[in-house]
């Protein structure tokens, strides 16, 4: 089994483009930079704010690319350090895990208010509305964290191309929620331009396995030093 078997759909167009509104590939060296600027300018069709409430108002014309050019966009706000908050959506996750589904939800609502392309805060979210009986607030945040899902399986085939993820847990969501897999061994690495890698283990319900490469290197720009970076590269190289 590869990752081009997926529990929740392929996407859905295909079209030839480079860098433009239709674009049906997505490599992170020649275009993260790019898109990034794009998303600064509030006159571009990928403005951040533009692409925020189409995203939040689940419009369903939006493509991949569009939701992939709005999870690069967060990289550049203020509020966008996905190491210090990894733990505010882990208490999130706990809270939903403890039965605490109100308590879930209202925290879930207030993180997203300045993080609103958390993939983990919106399942959590879907998730407490269907434990709380409200099915329609369900499926309107799973449908959302459908289409991240779905930006990142866009942005790379895992291999060749790393996807991209917002943070170091959105690689774990991938595989588990999307692929409908396992998580193995996890480690850490760099692509040959010298990207910081998340290098995951998908294992698989007939017990074949593969692994999967997913580019933070916006992450670890936003937490880490190029020495701390260098001495992580160091002990994966111990392992």
């Amino acid at each position: 089994m590869t990752r081009k078997i997926k529990t929740l759909g392929l996407f859905l167009f295909i079209t030839a483009g480079q860098v433009v509104y239709g674009q049906t590939t997505f490599n992170y060296q020649k275009n993260f930079k790019t898109i990034l600027e794009k998303t600064k300018d509030p006159n571009d069709k990928l403005a951040y704010e533009k692409l925020l409430k189409r995203f939040t108002s689940n419009d369903t014309s939006l493509t991949d690319f569009e939701v992939l050019a709005l999870l690069i966009g967060f990289t550049d706000k203020p509020e966008y350090k996905p190491y210090n908050y990894l733990s505010k959506e882990r208490e999130i996750y706990s809270l939903n895990g403890e039965g605490k589904f109100q308590e879930a939800l209202d925290s879930a609502n207030i993180f997203l208010q300045k993080h609103p392309v958390s993939q983990q805060a919106i399942i959590e979210k879907s998730y407490s509305y269907y434990k709380l009986d409200n099915k329609d607030s369900a499926d309107f945040y799973r449908y959302q964290f459908r289409r991240i899902m779905q930006a990142m399986d866009f942005s790379g085939d895992g291999k060749y191309n790393p996807i991209f993820a917002l943070g170091p847990a959105d690689g774990q969501n991938y595989i588990q929620k999307y692929l409908a897999a396992k998580v193995g061994l996890m480690g850490s690495g760099r692509d040959k331009n010298g990207n910081f890698l998340d290098m995951l283990e998908a294992i698989y319900k007939d017990s074949t396995s593969e692994k999967l490469y997913f580019i933070i290197q916006h992450a670890t720009n936003k937490m880490f030093s190029e020495e701390e970076l260098k001495m992580f590269d160091r002990k994966d190289k111990k392992k």
